[in-house]
């Protein structure tokens, strides 16, 4: 109901619980009376919800409350990049059609590439040239500099516009791993309908299984053939992030739901972000649907192995480490670290999970009845923590850290992370048998969510597994946003701490004029120790502050200003010294009220916030006064200077790195990387820029790994990396390195002058 569609007939709206802002009631009431005629609005007020009773109490704060303009982050990489894909796709004059078939060639069912007609349209010359000059003048706009935007460098544009066409291609990933999971649903449920010695249980799973993929196949070859499908071929791009999408969310979380409405089929797929969508479409959630009621029942499997089929077949995880102080994720190599690559406290006694396994879409069923055993276990609901991983540049995690200092004493570490990635995980039910034993049982083969043993309680319907394929999964989804980590370094109650992180989220929002949904709060590293609180802006696209935050010194101070009042504090002398200083403006709040620091999402900590918190409050107060102190060096990830000379291939390579570090110019992170996609071995690799060094001496000719020919370079730059060329003529060095000073850094002391 909020996504502008009119409805001019609708002379009535009746909400069941009352909008989380005043900008959700605007836009859910806006439905009816759109042709001028009267019009009603009912809104249901729950008893036991504080959100509905307090509006209930003060409806005006709801029905005439004020709405916010929006803000966005004109420095946001994805932001700008789906804008430059917009302009080159509407310069190649390819015409996509109504659905996604119409894009790829089905006939092979392998590859399902893109068709001959639209791979050639989409490769052109001339509308990469003429994306360029009208990119430029977009960029020009915007005025984007290194310290507003970090990732804007002299060959970004260029390297947009060049992996235009791959990423266009790589947008279909999503379309494509649907439908060879239904052809593998289609084809398991036929080897099972062929098995003369199948019994007739089993069969008719089999047939029920194959109807829905069949039945899910059929809506992505045909779809609603209509804008509002979410399978019509441009609102598919946005949502897949490739085009803008302003009213779509990125990357969503898909459910399928076999509707039925009045005896006539109305299958489609419902779409939710993905953060919220872990948690609606978890195992076996109930969702209500156009009337009718619908339970999650099987994980559509569309990240495995596509020719694995077997009974033995396992689903690919993955295992992750995260640090017990702050809660950061270590994945792949950095599971072996003593240390936290964020905050460098060692790592041992943090949270190992190790089954974790990325969910993309989920399949329901209908339900025709719900037991009272169903609808408390939904009740309990599911254990969901966060995690973060920094983004790396040169091999070292790209991050800002700062230290806020009053009265010569640390009050709070903050980490400010750009384009970091965030890891949602759904643990299992929040009231499982054994805490330590994350997720839920799958069958590997089917993706049916299966009985469980540590479930609080097994409903009827929960079928026993099926066969050998059981296998336990945590679920999980991932985005990429900018990030703020904040480390209180003073001792704080836990409804202090609570407390704290609201007040600063409020202080945030009244600051920078942001709705409530456009910043989220959470704690790390989970909600029973929080000492960190982890920021991020939970909107598309983003309003950029916690940029202006990390880059404005000022800004942490005005915050603090901003949250204290927002506790309905004022100071009595100006200087806001402390709690003797503040004067309670509002003696009728007691611990919170919506005025303040309660809200609709922070329900379950209602009963902790207490705004008169005496810590809290302390802390606010000299935050307003607090100064950027020395922060210690974060370390790095990558390749040393030693160990780029031990792995470098020849006497060449060794000159090179020796002029490199001698020039002052910034080392490559990564020595003879193979890139397997590219069957290719640069000799050097800036990891964070994505460019590739090579280094073209005799030596390559006599190993037979000369020169990169022009096809093979092409196919790198297609790609989004950057080709670096040296010789021999050590003359020439200087020249390249300062064409590229955008890379290299300017000349500057050595290390060893240093």
């Amino acid at each position: 109901m909020e996504l502008g569609v009119d409805i001019s007939t609708l002379n009535q709206v009746y909400m069941r619980n009352v909008p989380p802002t005043p900008a959700n009631y605007a836009q859910r009431s806006g439905r009816a009376g759109r042709s001028g005629q009267p019009a009603l609005v009912v809104t249901y007020c729950a008893a036991r919800s504080p959100h509905d009773q307090y509006f209930f109490a003060d409806p005006n704060r709801m029905v005439a409350g004020v709405v916010d303009p929006p803000n966005v982050d004109l420095a946001n990489e994805e932001l700008i990049r789906s804008h430059v894909q917009a302009v080159w796709l509407a310069q190649t004059g390819v015409k996509l059609g109504s659905a996604v078939p119409e894009v790829l060639d089905l006939g092979d069912s392998a590859g399902l590439p893109l068709l001959d007609e639209v791979r050639s349209q989409t490769g052109s010359d001339l509308a990469a040239v003429r994306t360029r000059d009208l990119a430029q003048g977009i960029l020009r706009s915007l005025d984007l500099s290194t310290r507003t935007a970090p990732w804007y460098t002299e060959s970004w544009l260029d390297n947009a516009v060049r992996s235009a066409q791959r990423r266009f291609n790589d947008a279909f990933a999503r379309w494509r791993s649907l439908y060879r999971a239904t052809a593998r649903q289609m084809k398991l449920a036929n080897e099972v309908l062929d098995n003369a010695v199948a019994t007739e249980k089993e069969r008719k799973q089999a047939k029920a299984r194959h109807d829905e993929a069949y039945t899910q196949q059929n809506l992505l070859l045909k779809g609603r053939q209509s804008m509002n499908s979410d399978f019509y071929t441009y609102r598919y791009l946005a949502s897949e992030g490739f085009l803008p999408g302003y009213n779509f969310p990125r990357l969503p979380l898909l459910a399928y739901i076999p509707g039925r409405h009045r005896g006539v089929a109305r299958d489609s797929f419902l779409s939710r972000p993905r953060f919220l969508g872990l948690s609606e479409f978890g195992p076996q959630s109930i969702i209500y649907h156009e009337g009718s009621t619908y339970r999650v029942g099987r994980a559509i499997l569309t990240n495995r192995d596509e020719g694995s089929v077997t009974a033995a077949a396992e689903l690919p995880v993955r295992s992750a480490r995260l640090c017990p102080a702050c809660g950061y994720g270590h994945f792949g190599e950095q599971r072996d670290f003593e240390r936290c690559v964020s905050c460098d406290t060692r790592l041992e006694g943090g949270r190992t999970i190790s089954n974790l396994y990325r969910i993309e879409q989920v399949s329901t069923r209908r339900a025709y009845r719900i037991t009272s055993d169903e609808e408390e276990r939904q009740r309990r609901g599911y254990e969901m923590i966060s995690t973060v991983r920094f983004a790396e540049e040169n091999g070292r995690p790209r991050v800002e850290r700062l230290a806020l200092m009053a009265d010569g004493e640390v009050l709070l570490d903050v980490w400010y992370g750009p384009a970091a990635t965030l890891w949602r995980i759904n643990l299992g039910w929040r009231r499982r048998e054994q805490r330590l034993i994350y997720g839920f049982s799958v069958d590997a083969n089917t993706g049916l969510w299966t009985k469980d043993a540590q479930a609080p309680t097994d409903a009827e319907e929960d079928g026993p597994p099926d066969g050998k394929t059981v296998q336990r999964i945590t679920p999980f989804v991932e985005d990429t946003r900018n990030v703020l980590m904040l480390r209180p370094q003073i001792g704080l109650t836990e409804a202090g701490r609570i407390s704290l992180q609201y007040a600063l989220k409020r202080g945030i929002e009244q600051e920078f004029q942001l709705e409530e949904a456009e910043l989220a709060a959470e704690p790390l590293p989970d909600r029973d120790d929080r000492a960190v609180i982890l920021l991020y802006e939970a909107a598309e696209g983003g309003a950029g502050v916690l940029t202006r935050i990390a880059n404005d010194p000022e800004a942490i101070r005005r915050v603090a200003h901003r949250a204290v009042e927002v506790c309905h504090f004022g100071s009595a002398s100006g200087s806001w010294s402390g709690v003797a200083d503040l004067v309670d403006r509002d003696a009728g709040c007691e611990a919170g009220c919506y005025r303040c620091l309660l809200s609709y999402a922070n329900q379950p900590d209602h009963e902790q916030i207490d705004r008169r918190d005496s810590g809290m409050l302390d802390f606010l107060c000299r935050l307003t006064r607090a100064e950027r102190g020395p922060v210690p060096d974060a370390g790095s990830a990558g390749d040393s200077f030693d160990e780029l000379v031990n792995i470098s291939g020849s006497g060449l390579e060794e000159e090179w790195l020796a002029f490199i570090k001698g020039r002052g110019y910034r080392l490559p992170d990564k020595g003879q990387p193979y890139l397997k996609e590219f069957d290719t071995r640069p000799d050097f690799a800036y990891s964070g820029q994505q460019a590739l060094v090579y280094i073209d001496g005799p030596h390559h000719l006599e190993q037979g790994r000369k020169a990169l020919d022009e096809q093979k370079t092409r196919q790198l730059q297609d790609a989004g990396l950057t080709v670096v060329r040296f010789d021999a003529d050590r003359t020439a060095w200087d020249g390249i390195a300062a064409d590229y000073a955008w890379l290299f850094g300017t000349p500057g002391p050595s290390a060893a002058d240093s």
